[in-house]
């Protein structure tokens, strides 16, 4: 008799289901799909959802694509105030959302570099490496190596 061969070699082995899900303790570097921004006064504090700013000077949320069944964000706050407010990561029900407070003089240079055509920015873990560039792989980059944190 001759034996049968196998035309589906794929079949040999168990099909196992793979992960897409994102690893947001480990950040997950996102592509800028469209940005708000507003510019303020400074004299008063300002607030979007549980995202506040002290004195701020200006705002920008970046709408992000999808990270699987997530919606991703970024809102950056500007202040003049001594002391910044942390970093912050949170992860709600359909939202991945990354906050960053950074000093008043940046709000020009950063408006600028967000309207970037290949412009990505990088949130999760708890927040203190969220960041913003230009091009993805700067993103890589910046991230402190295992052995460090």
């Amino acid at each position: 008799m001759i034996p049968i061969q196998n035309t589906r070699p794929w079949a040999k082995t168990a099909m196992k289901a793979q992960d897409f899900s994102h690893d947001w303790e480990s950040y997950v570097t996102i592509k800028v799909k469209s940005v708000r921004a507003i510019a303020l006064s400074g004299l008063h504090d300002f607030a979007e959802g549980d995202f506040h700013v002290p004195m701020a000077t200006g705002f920008i949320e970046l709408v992000g694509a999808r990270a699987g069944a997530l919606r991703t964000a970024l809102q950056i706050g500007f202040s003049p105030a001594a002391e910044l407010p942390p970093p912050g990561f949170e992860l709600y029900e359909s939202l991945a959302l990354g906050t960053l407070v950074l000093p008043a003089a940046c709000f020009g240079s950063i408006v600028q570099l967000v309207h970037s055509p290949t412009a990505h920015f990088r949130i999760g873990g708890d927040g203190r490496h969220n960041a913003i560039a230009t091009e993805a792989p700067l993103l890589q980059s910046g991230l402190p190596s295992l052995e460090s944190a």
